[in-house]
């Protein structure tokens, strides 16, 4: 087991617009504000967008299911931000209902 003590630092709060793009937009917040690790939540609801519903069997490394969502649904997730090189790397788990 690996694990690390930190202190809560900045909070940023957004809220995204209808077509935005959640995941480039977080991307670019990461990027303008240099936040270099970051735990997210998502509340709210997507109307288009590609998801990953699964893996296509049980190896590694994993071969995604990808799904279109072509209507509306209401989004619960969480998500983290960690810096991979020169880019942020955003992993987020969600529900959609």
């Amino acid at each position: 087991m690996k694990y690390q003590i930190g202190n809560t630092g900045r909070i940023v709060v957004a809220k995204f617009d209808d077509h935005d793009d959640v995941l480039n937009n977080l991307n670019e917040i990461a990027k303008k504000e240099n936040i270099r690790s970051a735990v997210f939540w998502l509340v709210g609801g997507m109307r288009e967008g590609r998801i990953v519903v699964g893996p296509e069997t049980d190896e590694l490394p994993p071969k995604p299911v990808w799904k279109e969502l072509g209507e509306s649904h209401e989004l619960l997730g969480i998500g983290t931000i960690f810096w991979f090189n020169d880019e942020p790397k955003i992993h987020l788990h969600g529900a959609f209902g």
